[in-house]
């Protein structure tokens, strides 16, 4: 079997292939009740994890067997669906990548230098792949080789230091998401690392960005806040036209 064609890539892609700006939420913990806040509030895919320590929220998730039905009452939503598999010595096994696109999640999502490069050329597997590029790792080179039908199929713009975690979206940092788009042929996906104010949706459109990732530094980490945050950003994607 060769490459993930663009034909067999799972719903989630299909969508942030297409025109317009995407509302994606990053849950805190995968709890159905926040899951389905963001679902009624509008957002279009959600992003949950396993074995990993949430950095923004403080929270913790477990491995994939004490996950696995909190995963599959997600999926049941009907709402595309991504995952961080993971990290250093708790990271998925292929197994459990097998196992996590047989739940119906459609794309997994790591750090390019957390992703062990067999990850790429899982071609047993239905996931599409979004890799996420931080402060510490240059995307130039991956981005601007990558053929359409080839993966990764998106990338996440994490390139802000852990410092600047909360602090106001400003010019610099849009410039930079623009950069990456424009050497990018894959959609880009701006995680909220900085507090970013649904007044801002408008600029990252400006700059290409595919999509926004609101984790908990905009949601809180309550089903209540969850849906305030998504509906605040909801309304601003539509006032996009």
């Amino acid at each position: 079997m060769g490459p993930t064609s663009k034909a067999n890539r799972p719903a989630c892609t299909e969508q942030m292939l297409a025109d317009g700006f995407h509302l994606l939420v990053s849950l805190p913990r995968n709890d159905i009740e926040l899951a389905r806040a963001a679902l009624e509030a509008g957002a279009q895919g959600l992003k949950v994890h396993i074995g990993l320590h949430h950095h923004a929220s403080g929270l913790s998730t477990g491995t994939l067997d004490e996950e696995a039905d909190r995963i599959a009452e997600i999926v049941s939503l009907g709402l595309p669906v991504g995952i961080v598999p993971g990290a250093g010595e708790g990271l998925a096994t292929r197994d459990e990548m097998l196992r996590l696109a047989a739940l119906g999640v459609d794309f997994f999502d790591l750090y390019s230098e957390d992703m062990p490069a067999w990850m790429l050329r899982m071609d047993e597997c239905a996931m599409s792949v979004m890799v996420a590029f931080s402060s510490q790792a240059s995307p130039w080179g991956l981005i601007e080789h990558t053929a359409d039908a080839s993966r990764p199929s998106m990338i996440e713009a994490s390139v802000l230091p852990h410092e600047a975690y909360g602090q106001q979206l400003v010019a610099a940092d849009v410039s930079l998401y623009a950069e990456i788009v424009h050497r990018s042929s894959l959609p880009v996906v701006v995680p909220s690392q900085k507090a970013i104010l649904p007044e801002e949706v408008a600029p990252l459109a400006d700059a290409g960005v595919a999509a926004l990732l609101i984790g908990a530094i905009v949601t809180g980490a309550e089903p209540a806040s969850m849906a305030d945050a998504t509906g605040r950003f909801r309304a601003a994607v539509d006032r996009l036209g």
